[in-house]
């Protein structure tokens, strides 16, 4: 079983896993939870995900939170794929955080409940 971490989750700070983090936090507190875990668990000296989800756009998301900086690697014209220092070949785990970081772009970004999409809160259970 993982150990538990320290993570700050909607302005608080939350003690668990990455499956604590994904159950209580937003989709991209998850996504960075699992890049950290990745960094810790191969010994890497970084990471980076770039993930380009239809109607969202390219995002690129990199290990402990931290800005791109100057983009030396050019991770944003980068094709999709997770990007370490020193490089691993995982590709269970890159097709893993792929997965993860679509979905949790997809989450993050839909619409609240009864908002948008023609959807009137009114109407549940109305056939």
């Amino acid at each position: 079983m993982p150990e538990p971490t320290t993570t700050l989750v909607n302005g608080t700070l939350v003690t668990g896993t990455l499956v604590d983090t994904a159950r209580l936090g937003s989709g991209l507190g998850s996504v960075y939870r699992a890049l950290d875990l990745v960094v810790d668990g191969y010994g890497l000296d970084d990471a980076a995900l770039v993930v380009d989800v239809p109607g969202l756009g390219r995002q690129v998301l990199h290990a402990g939170r931290r800005p791109i900086g100057d983009d030396t690697a050019h991770l944003h014209d980068a094709a999709d794929g997770l990007y370490t220092e020193p490089p691993i070949d995982e590709p269970v785990v890159q097709e893993l955080l792929l997965a993860l970081g679509a979905i949790a772009l997809r989450y993050d970004a839909r619409p609240e409940p009864g908002v948008g999409a023609g959807i009137d809160p009114g109407a549940q259970g109305v056939a």
